[in-house]
């Protein structure tokens, strides 16, 4: 007794070729489509600025994020004026009759003497808001800081920040787009020599946690914030030494 071969549904198949081969010339299509009129992006650039000012070879004592004393006046509060409250309209008393020449005549009299109390009422009320805005201003100038552009502590007659602060608030506005860590408490502490020319010509790795990731970011924010550094005031090579934490950029200025 002989056997006969099973029959086999070629269907399956030929719809699983017919499929790929399209999938794929769609794949191609898009492709080709991508390369023909490729997706404009437009890519931009980050900027970032100073909470110091610029570096000087003597700072004079003051705040590092004052703009100077010229600013220490509280602006006046013109626009106070603007958002005076309205005079709420005097109520209009019932239409007297037009034989009652006296009667009309009377609510005149007690309609311009309530405007005129409303009036005085009003401006005692804005002299007040006023004084208390400008107490508001004086404290807040009072409050943030000296009034002079410089560093604390400083003993030096330049209007200014000295150059480590400069470079520190340079190094954490860059760490802010650079950090990355895997560790939990990762620190990396850097020495840093900067020429004449404002060119970082030598850096040096003091200590590390360890945390690859961590310093590779250091060293992102480092290249990064070294293309903008100005020159050091004092016309000579300089050197600091800096520690990166995830809570941010800090100098060691004893060592």
């Amino acid at each position: 007794m002989t056997a006969r071969p099973a029959a086999i549904d070629s269907g399956i198949g030929v719809s699983c070729i017919a499929s790929t081969v399209v999938h794929l010339a769609v794949f191609l299509l898009l492709v080709w489509w991508g390369k023909l009129f490729p997706v404009n992006m437009n890519l931009q650039e980050t900027y970032y600025v100073d909470v110091v000012n610029l570096p000087v070879a003597s700072p004079q004592a003051g705040s590092p994020q004052q703009k100077g004393a010229e600013e220490e006046a509280a602006l006046p509060p013109s626009k106070l004026q603007e958002n005076q409250m309205a005079v709420p309209p005097a109520p209009r008393p019932e239409a007297a009759k037009p034989s009652d020449k006296t009667a009309v005549k009377a609510t005149d009299q007690n309609d311009s003497a309530f405007a005129e109390r409303m009036a005085k009422l009003e401006g005692k009320s804005e002299a007040k808001r006023q004084e208390a805005a400008l107490e508001r201003l004086r404290s807040k100038v009072t409050t943030a800081g000296s009034g002079r552009s410089g560093m604390p502590a400083a003993t030096g007659k330049e209007v200014g920040s000295d150059f480590t602060a400069y470079v520190q608030s340079r190094l954490k506005d860059a760490f802010r787009e650079t950090i990355s860590y895997t560790s939990k408490n990762p620190e990396v502490v850097v020495r840093l020599f900067i020429d004449v020319n404002g060119r970082i010509s030598k850096r040096k790795l003091e200590r590390s946690s360890g945390d690859r990731a961590f310093e590779l970011s250091v060293q992102r924010a480092i290249d990064m914030a070294g293309e903008k550094f100005t020159h050091p005031p004092d016309k000579k090579v300089f050197e600091g030494v800096f520690v990166f934490k995830p809570q941010g950029i800090t100098s060691d200025r004893g060592k």
